[in-house]
């Protein structure tokens, strides 16, 4: 089970990563760069979330309930409460998890882990709103501006095109940060991401970076 929580965090991650697109109509990059000015005014988050997991060849329904931490410029802290425990935290170049099936933590270093290190980096874009740093591999739509909603399809060469379908993500309505991401990939499958009750550039406890859940 850890395993899979590892992989939907890890699609979780890359799918951000490139969630860019140049050439947007002009509307579009007002929108974007009215995110990237608010987003950039928060340091901190600390947000609890629920993942739904629909997995359609098996008409079967996964729910992850927990909570993250991010304080700029290179922490971030990812913990699984249920339906079981897991940890996954970044501090800079290092990354350390742990889960409860083992009850051991692993660690290894991003400079070892390139391709990984360029995910990590540009989802802490992501979270930061810093937008424009990040690769052409979307094509971007706005569906919605009160609240904000992006669309995002795979361009065909981007290599996420391979699995990834489609991504809404929606935003706050004062716009400093993610409400909600849903993910379609290739497969059916989906999961739904919503962040709940959200703090913002607020002091997190040194607790949050501990690795074992």
């Amino acid at each position: 089970m850890n395993k899979k929580i590892t992989a939907w965090i890890l699609l979780f991650c890359f799918t951000l990563a490139h969630a860019y697109a140049e050439g947007t109509p002009k509307e579009l990059e007002e929108v974007l760069t009215g995110l990237q000015e608010k987003m950039s005014k928060v340091d901190s988050i600390s947000t609890a979330f629920i993942q739904e997991k629909n997995l359609a060849m098996f008409k079967q329904k996964v729910i992850l309930k927990g909570n993250i931490y991010i304080q700029k410029p290179a922490m971030l802290a990812w913990k699984v409460s249920s339906p079981l425990r897991y940890a996954l935290v970044i501090s800079g170049t290092d990354i350390s998890q742990w889960d409860q099936d083992s009850g051991r933590v692993q660690s290894l270093s991003l400079n070892r882990n390139p391709s990984f290190q360029v995910a990590v980096q540009q989802m802490q874009n992501w979270f930061s709103g810093s937008y424009k740093s990040m690769e052409a591999d979307y094509d971007i739509k706005l569906i919605s501006q009160q609240p904000i909603e992006l669309e995002f399809i795979p361009k065909e060469k981007a290599v996420s095109a391979n699995f990834i379908q489609q991504v809404n993500v929606l935003f706050s309505p004062d716009e400093h940060y993610i409400k909600q991401i849903n993910i379609l990939e290739k497969t059916g499958d989906s999961t739904l991401l919503e962040f709940i009750n959200p703090e913002l550039n607020r002091e997190i406890p040194t607790s949050a970076w501990e690795v074992k859940a």
